[in-house]
């Protein structure tokens, strides 16, 4: 076998292992957003999962149908805000004290008691201005029309179970990587499902393609990591500004 061969073998072990860590990390952030916005926007919706026998399609799917929840919520908020202004409430509150000859000091502890635990108009602001769910479910959709959907996660890696449970044996949790025959069959799925026409190395292909894939997620992953933050800092600051 040819010193090029093995390259590109390792080449696309490497790629669907950094294809399966970034499933894993898409699921993690996305349940800490989902976390977040349930927390402040009153919502129930579900976390995502991403198992190692989860097949990827069914996770996409997942990641679509939050957004998709998400954004019809931010929408429905939104419209209402623009019905009903938060400044017009501050207003009447307001106008309201100032009738009554109450003093500076009332007036601010008025707004501030106004707004207190109540984040939704910076949420709302924020998510509908950046069109931040608009273009996480662009990108999941175009991902979803890659060959890979039918396969499962344990298709691409197969993280070492180490102290699961009492039943796990030591042969199993020394283990310090997946063997021989787990990596050929790996390859063998992903090769099948990327190949492509006159592909003259379809291992060199494979690699390509989920090379390529693992680019796109990248962008995602960042998306959720800034609007996550972003959250986290403005949620933050009103808190502290509430409480003042």
């Amino acid at each position: 076998m040819s010193s090029v061969s093995e390259k590109d073998k390792e080449r696309l072990a490497q790629a669907a292992k950094i294809f399966f860590f970034c499933i894993q990390d898409l699921a993690s952030f996305t349940n800490t957003f989902i976390d977040l916005f349930n927390c402040n926007m009153n919502t129930q919706i579900l976390s995502v999962t991403a198992r190692q026998d989860c097949n990827v399609n069914n996770f996409f799917e997942q990641m679509v149908q939050v957004v998709k929840e998400m954004q019809s919520v931010v929408d429905a908020k939104h419209a209402k805000m623009q019905k009903e202004p938060l400044y017009s409430k501050i207003a009447t509150t307001l106008f309201s004290m100032v009738e009554k000859d109450s003093n500076l000091m009332a007036l601010q502890q008025s707004a501030k008691e106004l707004f207190k635990n109540n984040f939704e108009p910076a949420i709302v602001s924020l998510l509908n201005s950046s069109h931040i769910l608009g273009s996480l479910e662009t990108s999941l959709s175009l991902l979803m029309k890659c060959p890979i959907m039918n396969l499962q996660l344990s298709d691409f890696y197969r993280k070492d179970i180490k102290e699961q449970s009492d039943a796990t044996t030591s042969e199993e949790s020394m283990s310090p990587r997946p063997s021989e025959n787990t990596i050929t069959d790996t390859l063998k799925k992903l090769a099948e499902a990327l190949k492509t026409e006159n592909a003259k190395n379809t291992i060199e292909s494979a690699a390509d393609q989920l090379e390529q894939i693992v680019k796109t997620i990248g962008p995602n992953l960042e998306i959720l990591k800034t609007v996550t933050k972003t959250m986290e800092t403005n949620i933050s600051e009103l808190k502290k500004d509430s409480n003042e």
